[in-house]
C-alpha cells in the first residue's frame, strides 16, 4: 500500500473513533496514527500534511466540570393527602426496580388510617347533635326577639298616646279643674256668708234671743270661716296648678315621651344587631358542620389511595432527588417505616430521554453558553464520549455562586447509561487568537 493511502486510512480511522471535532486535536490524531502501525516517517509527513492544512495549532485548553445524568420524565411518589396523616408503610418495591406506568409502588397500612377516619365520624355525629340544639336556640331567639320587638312598640305606643292624652285633654281639663274649684270656693264662701247674714238680721228683730238661735248662728259663723280658709287653699292650689303642675307635666310627659322614643330606637338596634350576631354565628357553625361532613368525606375517598402507583414508565429510586442526584445518606425505608404527609418516599425516573445537569461557577459563564459544544464521558465507561450540547443556563445563581446548567447529549445503543450516573463534561477553552478574533468580529460588527 503506498504511504499517501496509508495515511489517508489511518486518519479516517481517527474520524471513526467516538470523538467530537473539537477533541480531535493534533495530538489526539497524531496518537492515531501512531497506532495505525505507520513507520516513523510515513507518520512525519501525516504531521507535515496536517500542518500545512491548519491542524497542527497546539491544543487548546479543556474546562472539565462533574455533571450527574438526569432524567427528563421523573415524578416523585409521596402520600400528598391532606387529612389522613399515618402512615405506615406495608411493602415497597425494592430499589432500582424498574416499573411500568399504573404499577404498584408503595403499600400502606390500613388500620391506624380506619382509625382516624372512624373518630372523624364519631366527632361529625357530636357535631350534628350540637347543630340542632343551636339551631333549636335560635329557632326560639327569634321568637322571644319578635315578642320583644312588640312589647317595644307597645311601650312606645302608650308614651305617645299618653303624651297626646295630656297635650289634647289633660292639659286643659287640670287647668278648668282648678278654675272651677276656685270658683266653687268661692261660691261656698259667699253662701255660707248670705246664711249668716240672713240668721243674723232674723234674729236681731226679736228682742230677746234664745240660746237654740245663738247655736245656729255660732255654726253659720263657723261655716263662713271655714268656707273663707278653703277659698284660700283653693287659690294657692290654683295658681300652683296653673304655673308649677301643668308647666311640670308639660315637660314630664315630652321627656318621657323623648325617653320611650330612645327606648325603642335602642332597643330596635339591639334586636338588628343581636339577630346578626346569632345569625353570623348559625351560619358559622353551620359551615363548621358542612366543612366536617366535606372532611369525612375527603377521608373516605383518600383511604382510597392506600397505594401508590407508578405515573409512567420508569426505575424506582428511593428518595426524592437533588438536581439528578441521589442522598449520599442510603435510604432506609422498608416495611413498617413511617412516612410524613407529603414525604418523597421514592422517585420514579423515565429511562428514555436523558440529559446532563452541571454546577458552573461564575468564572466558567463566559466559555459554558448556550448553543456550546461538549464532550460528555461516562464515568462508568472512561472511554466513550458523547456529543453534547448546552441547552440552557440559568441567569442567576440557584445557590451561592452556582448556577443551573442543563445538557443534551447523543445517546448511544451500545452503553447502558441510567439516570444518577455521573460523567465529567469537557469544553474547550478558546485561546487568546481566538478571543481575539472574535472580539475584533464583534467590533467590526
Amino acid at each position: 500500500m503506498l504511504p499517501v493511502e496509508r495515511v489517508l486510512g489511518a486518519l479516517g480511522m481517527c474520524f471513526d473513533e467516538p470523538a467530537l471535532s473539537f477533541l480531535q486535536s493534533p495530538l489526539y490524531i497524531l496518537s492515531c496514527l501512531m497506532k495505525s502501525k505507520l513507520h516513523f516517517p510515513v507518520a512525519g509527513i501525516a504531521w507535515f500534511t496536517l500542518s500545512l492544512i491548519g491542524f497542527a495549532d497546539p491544543p487548546a485548553a479543556t474546562l472539565k466540570i462533574a455533571g450527574v445524568f438526569e432524567a427528563v420524565v421523573a415524578s416523585d411518589i409521596s402520600q400528598n393527602t391532606e387529612h389522613l396523616k399515618s402512615f405506615v408503610i406495608s411493602k415497597i418495591v425494592s430499589h432500582g426496580t424498574t416499573v411500568s406506568k399504573g404499577q404498584t409502588v408503595v403499600w400502606f397500612e390500613s388500620e391506624n388510617l380506619d382509625l382516624e377516619i372512624r373518630k372523624a365520624e364519631v366527632d361529625l355525629r357530636l357535631s350534628g347533635l350540637t347543630l340542632d340544639e343551636e339551631e333549636f336556640s335560635y329557632k326560639q331567639f327569634l321568637e322571644t326577639q319578635q315578642l320583644d320587638r312588640d312589647a317595644a312598640k307597645r311601650t312606645k305606643r302608650k308614651a305617645q298616646q299618653d303624651h297626646d292624652n295630656f297635650v289634647k285633654v289633660d292639659r286643659d281639663r287640670q287647668l278648668k279643674t282648678a278654675e272651677f274649684n276656685l270658683k266653687s270656693s268661692a261660691a261656698s264662701l259667699a253662701n255660707a256668708a248670705e246664711e249668716l247674714k240672713q240668721l243674723e238680721q232674723m234674729y236681731k228683730e226679736d228682742d230677746l234671743t234664745e240660746e237654740s238661735e245663738e247655736i245656729v248662728l255660732k255654726r253659720a259663723k263657723q261655716s263662713v270661716e271655714a268656707a273663707e280658709y278653703r277659698l284660700e287653699g283653693t287659690r294657692i292650689q290654683t295658681l300652683r296648678t296653673v304655673n308649677q303642675t301643668v308647666p311640670q307635666s308639660d315637660n314630664q310627659h315630652a321627656a318621657t315621651l323623648s325617653r320611650a322614643a330612645m327606648a325603642y330606637e335602642k332597643a330596635m338596634h339591639s334586636f338588628a344587631g343581636d339577630r346578626v350576631r346569632h345569625e353570623i354565628e348559625i351560619t358559622r357553625k353551620r359551615e363548621q358542620f358542612k366543612d366536617e361532613e366535606q372532611k369525612v368525606q375527603e377521608m373516605r375517598q383518600e383511604r382510597k389511595q392506600i397505594v401508590l402507583k407508578a405515573p409512567h414508565d420508569g426505575i424506582v429510586l428511593y428518595g426524592g432527588l437533588q438536581r439528578g442526584k441521589l442522598s449520599d445518606k442510603e435510604s432506609t425505608l422498608q416495611s413498617g417505616s413511617k412516612v410524613a404527609n407529603n414525604q418523597v418516599i421514592a422517585t420514579v425516573v423515565g429511562t428514555g430521554r436523558l440529559r446532563v445537569r452541571i454546577d458552573l461557577s461564575e468564572d466558567a459563564l463566559q466559555t459554558v453558553v448556550v448553543g456550546a459544544e461538549c464532550g460528555v464521558r461516562p464515568k462508568a465507561f472512561p472511554d466513550v464520549t458523547l456529543a453534547g450540547t448546552v441547552k440552557s443556563v440559568s441567569r442567576v445563581p440557584f445557590a451561592g455562586a452556582k448556577y443551573d446548567c442543563v445538557i443534551t447529549f447523543r445517546h448511544r445503543n451500545n452503553i447502558s447509561i441510567v439516570p444518577a450516573m455521573t460523567c465529567d463534561v469537557e469544553f474547550a477553552v478558546p485561546s487568546k487568537s481566538d478571543k481575539g478574533d472574535s472580539q475584533r468580529k464583534a467590533d467590526k460588527e
